[in-house]
C-alpha cells in the first residue's frame, strides 16, 4: 500500500469513529429510573389512633435535595366504592429525604384498612413526582375498658344497662330496676361486718345488698314463713330479715351474723 493511501485510510476511519462518538454523545442517554420504596408500614401492620410510628422508605436515584411527600388514603371494605374516597388527605410536606419520618396518628380517621403514598419530587407545585404506595395496613381505636357504650351511654359490656325507672346504668344483678320509693338500713354484724340494704317496700320484688366485703347484688324475694326472705334461685345466697334484724347464709353456712339495724 502506497503511503499516501494509507494516510488517507487512517484519517477516514477516525473520522467515522470521532463522527459517531459526537452523534453518541450528543443524544441524551437514558438515565437510571428513580425509586422509592416503603419499608413501614407493612402489609397487615395495626396502628391505633394516639399512637406513633415510623414511616420509613428508601430512595433510589433521587437528589438529596428533592423534598418527601405523604399522604393517606383508605381502602373501604365492599360494597363501599373505590373511587372518591372521604379520604386522602397529605399527613407531611416537604420532608427532607431522610428515610423516615414519626407519625402520630390523630383522631380523625374511621378504623379500617389504609395505604400510605410516599412521593419525592423537585418543588412544589408538584409534577414531576416519583410516587409509591405502601401495603395495605389498619388504623384501630382504643378498646374502651369495659366495653363500648349504648345510646344511653351505659357501659353494655360491664353489664350495665339503662333502668327508666331510675333514669340511669345500673347493672341488673347489683340494683332493682324501680321507681318505688328506696328505704336503705345498715345493719351492722358480728366480726366487724355489715350489709347495706335497700328495700322498695310498695314493689317489694327484691332487695339490694352492699356486703362489708365488696360484693354488690340485688337478690329477689322468696317465700318465708316468718320475716323477709331474699334468695337467690339455687339458695346459695339468702338474706333474712325481721324487724331489726338480719343475717345472711350462703350454701348453709351463716356467714353474717347478729346484724341489727339503724335507719338511714
Amino acid at each position: 500500500m502506497k503511503p499516501l493511501l494509507a494516510v488517507v485510510i487512517v484519517l477516514a476511519a477516525a473520522a467515522i469513529v470521532g463522527g459517531g462518538l459526537y452523534v453518541w454523545l450528543s443524544v441524551p442517554q437514558p438515565r437510571t429510573a428513580s425509586t422509592v420504596a416503603v419499608l413501614s408500614p407493612q402489609n397487615g401492620d395495626s396502628w391505633e389512633i394516639g399512637s406513633t410510628h415510623t414511616i420509613a422508605w428508601t430512595a433510589s436515584n433521587i437528589p438529596a435535595e428533592d423534598k418527601i411527600s405523604v399522604t393517606l388514603r383508605r381502602v373501604p371494605p365492599p360494597p363501599l366504592q373505590t373511587e372518591g374516597q372521604e379520604f386522602d388527605p397529605i399527613i407531611f410536606v416537604n420532608l427532607p429525604n431522610t428515610g423516615s419520618a414519626d407519625w402520630t396518628i390523630a383522631d380523625a380517621y374511621p378504623a379500617g384498612t389504609y395505604v400510605l403514598g410516599v412521593n419525592g419530587y423537585k418543588s412544589v407545585p408538584v409534577t414531576d413526582a416519583v410516587t409509591v404506595e405502601s401495603a395495605p395496613f389498619q388504623i384501630t381505636r382504643p378498646q374502651v375498658i369495659g366495653g363500648q357504650k349504648d345510646e344511653h351511654g351505659c357501659l353494655v359490656a360491664a353489664g350495665y344497662s339503662w333502668c327508666d325507672a331510675k333514669s340511669r346504668c345500673i347493672r341488673v344483678w347489683e340494683e332493682y330496676c324501680t321507681a318505688a320509693e328506696a328505704k336503705t338500713a345498715l345493719f351492722v354484724c358480728a366480726d366487724s361486718k355489715n350489709i347495706t340494704a335497700t328495700f322498695y317496700p310498695k314493689d317489694d320484688k327484691f332487695v339490694d345488698l352492699i356486703l362489708s366485703d365488696g360484693r354488690a347484688m340485688t337478690i329477689p324475694r322468696a317465700i318465708s314463713a316468718s320475716g323477709a326472705r331474699y334468695a337467690k334461685a339455687d339458695e346459695s345466697f339468702v338474706f333474712w330479715n325481721k324487724g331489726d334484724t338480719a343475717f345472711v347464709t350462703e350454701n348453709g353456712a351463716t356467714t353474717y351474723s347478729d346484724c341489727s339495724t339503724s335507719t338511714q
